[in-house]
């Protein structure tokens, strides 16, 4: 059959990236400008395709909003192709349900236009999930075009597969030239030029076309549309034979999709599967350094991601369910400032400084609108009386997680002082202080004391806000605590009641600790002198030696990649002795701070070959703590980082000898093998060691197996040492955007030279993680493992309250069975009709669940991400559905509440 050549114009447009989004904003509007001009002068200029995400149509409406129409109008005829993306997403750097909002969003600004493209747009991606073509197809896409990740192997020579996802979901998947996305822009070539580099690209194109359709992106980064393309494909078609079409992606899909159906024998297309990392033969570049470029990013991205997934909208859902108001508008804008900080080059840390400072700003705003919508359905949930304002009378703890658990809450309670006049106000005498606080104990709704300790304890202020005067200001004795709050309903609340007495009550204490041990009935930990750990699993009888070992070694790479020095010098605690302190006694939470001192090269050498000879103390400050509850061990380390050009990791040695990991993924989790290979066969860039991780990574063997926690840390290795040892990265620091003599990275720069000083990360940081050690049986179906990670991520959340309070909710929200389902989202549908809950199996067997509703429901329906209605589920009782969800199924349903009140956004 004749070639046919689809030669789709576009322009990939990085919102934020060498420039900060302001400075690109204005190249934005000139270039929109004249887009909209040429389509609408040459009709034989067909189309243009604006990079597959909507915020560019966001921004550039808000300067030039009198061209809304206009781009209705193109977008209706098929001349301007937007969307399904709202950002074009890095994919393993967020949350498997932020990339489904970000689709919402997309596709919900498309269709104010007129529709959104039905491709999965993924061309500039560092690689891809291995549930995408899963959570496409929630979306009704069943098409993938992409660049990066793949290519280059014996077995991936061809442009077509069916890419398939752990749930076996299939979506046709188009890999792109090996030059990628700007590989036809011919604007500024004479047409000798043109046609000697057509004539190149065509060898290749032709050679790995499964069908006779060719695809040849014709624009590339910022660019503007190429005025001469048709001109341009008159001369191939002079030139060369088969046909040349002015086209866009959905038609080039649709013709690939028909030829496949209608030819017998066309379109026998392989087969790959799961998650795509690789690559690093074919694509400049893969770039996996950015996991831990400016890793405040990630924590940041982090926290706010589990604020808003599992504390802001289940909060917004209960109150709703209760009868309060929605808070949606609020919880959208949060989201939107949250889905701009998503697109690869922002949240992959890779751009100049002025850019990820308006990140952070950007986090900053969707942790304010956050916690204010927190407040308001606090407010809705556990009423308040604003005319109270004195000591604190309740404290209230949520548990996000979807079942019952029992865990040391922390919490501050208040009691006041003295009064605090503000204003000018002479004639207000304040009374004296009252005394310090004697006692008080902690009542749960049957009467019982309820244990907690004292972490700190302080005066200061509080404050009481009222809508209808100014806010009352006190002096205030404040406690830090740590309440033993048990058994608190899945997404629900336990209250108790403060009462002051003549004494502080003592318990007697549920956990062990001695002058270099802490010690509860799971497990046993003990500090080395030089500050390493040593734990003793009592369920298993397993002992982990040497764990919790400071790495530092030399980067002179860049954002994008990590580069050792062709000198490089490794430097790990545990030479010199470790300072060990307790600072935790119990009764319920035991706690050891270990400070150690590293001696550290101050930076690279001049010549970026070695480290230098100059050398820093970079000081580390390691809180070990141990609760009654937990069968994990929590750290929180805290850093001072006074070098640059380095590499900081946290070693622990499983003694398991393994080449395989369990790494926690977007709606699953993948087993990864770590290989070994002759990098001289890699001419653009060296494999990378280091992978990325949502919430966890396991590994495991015969007789045990050693779980890795980490809150906002994603990138990890599993070294080839014999000895199953997972270093988790918590600092990358490098000083350029894109260097030029990485020895990681032979192929060359990956993007323009910018000095980057803030990607040093000078500075205090403070990391967050934990180790979970069990019987390697616990990792075929995970719930113990997920327990441990809620534990860690997902802490209550306390609500204080100045006036007796015995009307807040007493039942939970909901809860899911196994532990094995995982929660992803609950909150209010996006037209406001009903609520949506999802849940994912991400594990290769069987889940048969009950999902359990704290009030009742009229009707239950399976739903795709899209929430759109599929089938009705049987509801038992009013309140109960049982569900049976495959391996690495999502699972989303529609519920529709059992009460009257209309729920709007």
């Amino acid at each position: 059959m004749k070639p046919i050549y689809h030669i789709v114009s576009h322009s990939h447009w990085d919102r934020e990236w060498y420039k900060p989004f302001e400075e690109f904003r204005a190249m934005l509007v000139q270039m929109v400008d004249d887009v909209l001009d040429l389509l609408n002068r040459d009709s034989s200029f067909r189309s243009f395709t604006l990079d597959g995400q909507t915020v560019v149509v966001e921004d550039y409406l808000e300067i030039k909003p009198e061209r809304a129409e206009e781009i209705r109008r193109l977008v209706t005829e098929g001349r301007l192709f937007i969307g399904p993306w709202y950002v074009l997403p890095d994919e393993f750097l967020v949350s498997g349900e932020a990339i489904v909002r970000n689709l919402l969003r997309g596709i919900e600004v498309a269709r104010t236009f007129g529709g959104e493209m039905k491709v999965g747009y993924l061309p500039d991606s560092f690689g891809h999930i291995a549930m995408m073509p899963a959570i496409l197809k929630g979306f009704n896409i069943d098409a993938a075009l992409l660049y990066r990740g793949f290519g280059g192997e014996p077995d991936q020579q061809t442009s077509e597969y069916w890419w398939k996802s752990p749930d076996g979901t299939r979506c046709l998947m188009e890999h792109l030239y090996s030059n990628g996305y700007s590989a036809g822009y011919f604007h500024q070539e004479t047409d000798a030029q043109a046609i000697e580099r057509f004539g190149a690209i065509k060898k290749e194109l032709d050679a790995r076309a499964a069908t006779s359709h060719r695809l040849l992106m014709n624009g590339g980064d910022h660019h503007w549309p190429d005025p001469k393309l048709p001109q341009t494909l008159e001369l191939l078609r002079k030139n060369f034979d088969g046909e040349f079409a002015h086209s866009n992606i959905p038609d080039f899909f649709s013709t690939v999709k028909k030829e496949m159906g209608r030819i017998p024998g066309t379109g026998r297309i392989g087969e790959i599967s799961g998650e795509l990392r690789f690559g690093y033969r074919y694509a400049f570049v893969v770039l996996s350094g950015v996991y831990s470029s400016r890793m405040y990013l990630k924590q940041e991205n982090w926290k706010c991601e589990n604020l808003l997934q599992r504390y802001v909208e289940p909060l917004n859902v209960f109150a709703l369910c209760e009868g309060g108001i929605s808070q949606n508008a609020l919880i959208r804008e949060a989201w939107k400032n949250l889905l701009h900080n998503h697109p690869h080059d922002s949240i992959c840390g890779c751009s100049v400084d002025p850019v990820h400072s308006e990140m952070m700003t950007r986090f900053a705003a969707a942790e304010q609108i956050g916690r204010s919508a927190i407040e308001r359905c606090g407010e809705q949930l556990i009423p308040s009386d604003d005319r109270a304002f004195k000591d604190d009378r309740c404290i209230f703890f949520f548990n996000p997680s979807p079942f019952n658990r029992s865990d040391c809450a922390q919490a501050e309670i208040k009691f006041y002082v003295q009064d605090v006049v503000v204003g000018l106000n002479p004639d207000v005498k304040v009374a004296p202080k009252l005394p310090p606080v004697r006692g008080f104990t902690l009542l749960n709704e049957q009467g019982k004391e309820i244990p907690y300790q004292i972490l700190h304890h302080e005066e200061g202020y509080d404050i009481t806000y009222s809508r209808y005067n100014y806010p009352k200001q006190i002096r205030a004795e404040k406690f830090t605590l740590l309440v033993d709050a048990q058994d608190v309903p899945a997404i629900g609340f336990g209250g108790y009641t403060i009462e002051k007495t003549k004494k502080f009550p003592r318990w007697k204490t549920k956990i062990k600790c001695g002058r270099n041990f802490i010690e509860n009935e799971h497990l046993r930990v003990e500090v080395s002198r030089g500050g390493e750990i040593a734990l003793h699993d009592k369920e298993t009888g397993e002992i982990f030696s040497k764990l919790h070992v400071f790495e530092d070694s030399g980067d002179v790479g860049d954002e994008y990649n990590y580069s050792y020095p062709a000198k490089d010098r490794w430097i790990y605690s545990g030479k010199a002795k470790a300072n060990i302190e307790a600072v935790e006694r119990g009764p319920l939470r035991a706690a050891l701070r270990v400070t150690v001192t590293m001696n550290v090269p101050v930076s690279a050498a001049a010549n970026r070959r070695s480290r230098g000879t100059a050398l820093t103390k970079i000081s580390i400050s390691t809180a070990v703590r141990l609760s009654h509850h937990s069968r994990s061990v929590e750290f929180e380390t805290t850093v001072n980082n006074t070098a640059k050009d380095h590499r900081l990791r946290v070693l622990f040695p499983s003694g398991i000898e393994t080449n395989t990991v369990y790494a926690d993924s977007q709606f699953s989790v993948v087993e990864r093998k770590q290989q070994q290979y002759d990098v001289s066969q890699f001419t653009i860039e060296h494999p990378a060691k280091v992978a990325p991780m949502q919430r966890f990574v396991t590994v495991k063997g015969k007789t045990r197996a050693l779980t890795i926690i980490s809150y906002g840390l994603p990138e990890y290795e599993l070294k080839s040492d014999g000895k199953g040892t997972i270093a988790l990265t918590l600092l990358r620091c490098v000083g350029l955007l894109a260097g030029e003599d990485l020895i990681t990275r032979p192929g060359g720069k990956g993007g323009w030279h910018n000095e980057t000083p803030d990607a040093q990360c000078l500075g205090t940081h403070t990391f967050r993680y934990a180790i979970l050690p069990h019987s390697p049986e616990e990792t075929k179906m995970f719930g113990e493992i997920n327990r441990e990670a809620e534990r860690l991520h997902l802490p209550f959340f306390s609500f204080r309250r100045k006036n007796s309070c015995n009307t807040f909710p007493k039942a939970g929200l909901l809860s899911v069975s196994p532990p094995q389902l995982v929660l992803s989202a609950v909150k209010e549908s996006d037209d406001g009709s009903s609520l949506i809950v999802r849940l994912y199996n991400p594990f290769a067997e069987r889940a048969e669940g009950t999902i359990q509703f704290g009030v009742p429901v009229k009707s239950v329906f399976r739903s795709q991400l899209n929430e759109e209605t599929k089938e009705e589920l049987a509801v038992n009782e009013r309140r109960r559905v049982q569900v049976s969800v495959v391996p690495y199924d999502i699972l989303t349903l529609k519920v529709v509440p059992d009460h009257e009140k209309k729920i709007s956004g």
